[in-house]
């Protein structure tokens, strides 16, 4: 047999990627999907803004088509995700007066949102990215929370609600915190603190989201060990959610004259380490269920207009000509040879 990612990893955890309408519908996409993937993510289709744009009004065609794809493939979806600062629609935030909104209403259309996401998609969602992004360290207030009209206007109180409003949608579901930068420092600590908080309350939290957008030279293994450790330790279930290896450094090279034209050889093999060393320690651990990267192939990716604006990345596990890099039969092969152990 012919295995690719998915079924060399099926007896440890899923493999996933981000999708949207467009790369479903291409044929090349389609095939390494069916090869390599058994878990999906909506890019953008469920993000607030983007399904529910209006009060009474919901735009799910794109949202739709991705579930479609997902059942007739029987792929798993990760519903991504419920509550975040950025694409959020402005009338969430204002009565209809034009004044902000009162706590009671926004818990209320809150909680209407989440009734309807959970009546159409439930069935093919296993896992929520109830909150995404809540911590920030660097501006946030004395306990770390982004000071977003969510906190604002609900208080920490929102975030609760969001998990147990989930819970009664989709009791059979698992529920997940979701950010970036929460593997190492003080937004680490800040992560732990709220969750702790959160399950000391009783409150339905089964897993944490460690984005993972990365370098080709971070993180290093004892970062990720410590992570994962702690957030286990929790009686956390953990997944990489947003995995990219960057071929730059987040402030390296941003005039245009030092763009690299193409993947350099040393970035490539040290893109390639980093990618296995991840796969390696995640195996280590029952707790972390799945990796999914944030994209298919090179010729789609955020990176590319992030934190540079038109500067290329490369930063997936297959080129921009949808064929697979070579890391990708030697991550096969490590999963095999687990499995087999």
């Amino acid at each position: 047999m012919d295995y690719g990612l998915k079924d060399a990893w099926q007896h440890i955890f899923r493999i996933g990627a981000a999708v949207s309408v467009k790369i479903l519908e291409d044929q090349k996409a389609d095939k390494i999907i069916g090869r390599h993937f058994s878990s999906l993510t909506p890019e953008n289709a469920m993000k607030f803004g983007v399904i529910h744009p209006e009060e009474y009004r919901w735009n799910r065609a794109e949202m739709d088509s991705i579930a479609n794809y997902a059942r007739k493939k029987n792929i798993a979806l990760r519903g991504h995700t419920i509550v975040w600062h950025n694409q959020t629609p402005s009338w969430l935030f204002l009565s209809d007066t034009g004044e902000t909104v009162s706590k009671n209403e926004l818990f209320k259309r809150l909680e209407e949102h989440i009734s309807l996401l959970a009546k159409h998609y439930n069935d093919t969602v296993y896992v929520w990215d109830v909150l995404n992004e809540v911590i920030d360290t660097d501006n946030g207030d004395s306990n770390g929370f982004r000071l977003s009209p969510w906190y604002k206007i609900g208080g920490r109180e929102i975030y609760e609600f969001a998990f147990r409003c989930m819970k009664e949608a989709s009791p059979g579901t698992k529920l997940f915190y979701n950010d970036y930068n929460i593997e190492n420092g003080e937004k680490l600590e800040a992560t732990l603190r709220f969750l702790s908080g959160l399950l000391d309350a009783g409150v339905p939290v089964h897993g944490v989201g460690i984005q993972g957008h990365w370098y080709y030279n971070y993180p290093d293994g004892q970062i990720l060990r410590n992570a994962i450790e702690r957030y286990a330790a929790l009686g956390l279930e953990v997944e990489f959610t947003e995995l990219d290896i960057s071929a730059y450094e987040f402030n390296d090279k941003r005039i245009v004259s030092e763009y690299f034209p193409s993947m350099p050889e040393d970035r490539h093999q040290q893109q390639a380490e980093r990618y296995k060393e991840i796969f390696r320690i995640a195996a280590n651990y029952p707790a972390v269920k799945n990796i999914t990267t944030w994209g298919i192939a090179d010729n789609h990716t955020w990176l590319d207009n992030f934190p540079v604006p038109g500067r290329k990345n490369w930063p997936l596990l297959f080129d921009q000509e949808y064929r697979e890099k070579e890391v990708v039969s030697v991550l096969v092969e490590t999963g095999l040879r687990l499995r087999d152990c």
